[in-house]
């Protein structure tokens, strides 16, 4: 007698074939959500912004904070500075130096009282991925630009808000960047669209005096004594007046901002 090899039946080898297909994706879904999860590590407070990736750090991108574009809104911005400074805002997006991606990013207008606290417009973003970052094993680099578009568009629907503000007779820069510093502290960025000419009983700019008050400059303290805040970029409204200089930071600003670094983004 003869006896022959015999044939594993077929649902025995489709259930073989199913089981390791199954631990195999297994085994990528659970490595892929442990590196996700150790990517992306979510801030202590607000919850909602990762503080960064093993990639930022690798390639000795900062660990994103959070940015404050702060709009003077105590004089009206003319529609042309309007999009000019969109413009360079969206370039400032643009840049993963200077806005890593997962930076976070609110926007607030001056209060129209010196003894008003800031109120935010709009909610607070991450900085999304563009295009051209996506993991193209995960996602399409034309879908991610797209998203990259909508917070642009979002972005500047709620600048063109501020822009059409009502003037206000007061113009307390100063007092705004300490209180906002001051309740939050992962803030360690401002962008400004203002022309600078701080207005308040505590300093301003139409006085004619060439050092900044001793009480402005308590004030002034609050805003770079901690060392959190490393970079003030600013969009220069020329309102071409005698009294504004067309040097930026001027003598006063500089010694108010001392140790941050100050860049015109115009």
């Amino acid at each position: 007698m003869t006896t022959g090899n015999k044939s594993p039946h077929p649902v025995k080898v489709a259930l073989l074939v199913l089981v390791i297909v199954g631990a195999v994706a297994l085994v990528v879904f659970v490595g892929y959500r442990l590196n996700y999860a150790d990517q992306l590590r979510v801030r202590e407070a607000n919850g909602y912004c990762p503080t960064g990736t093993r990639a930022q750090v690798r390639e000795g991108i900062g660990i994103p904070g959070h940015t404050v574009i702060l709009v003077d809104t105590s004089n009206r911005i003319s529609e042309e500075d309007g999009a000019r400074a969109f413009e360079r805002i969206e370039e400032w997006t643009r840049d993963t130096l200077q806005a890593p991606f997962l930076q976070k990013l609110s926007i607030y207008g001056l209060p129209e009282s010196e003894h008003e606290a800031p109120s935010q417009s709009g909610r607070s973003w991450c900085i999304p991925k563009q295009g051209e970052m996506a993991d193209v094993l995960y996602e399409n680099p034309r879908v991610v630009e797209i998203e990259f578009a909508t917070f642009l568009n979002r972005l500047r629907r709620i600048l063109d808000e501020l822009r059409d503000r009502e003037e206000a007779d007061v113009s307390p820069i100063v007092e705004t960047m300490a209180s906002l510093v001051e309740r939050n502290e992962d803030i360690d960025s401002f962008l400004l669209v203002s022309d600078m000419l701080q207005n308040s009983s505590l300093w301003s700019e139409y006085t004619g005096e060439t050092a900044v008050p001793a009480r402005a400059m308590a004030e002034c303290g609050r805003i770079s004594g901690s060392g959190r805040v490393r970079d003030v970029y600013l969009f220069h409204i020329d309102r071409n007046i005698a009294v504004q200089s067309n040097d930026w930071p001027t003598d006063r600003w500089r010694a108010c901002l001392e140790g941050i670094r100050t860049r015109m983004i115009n």
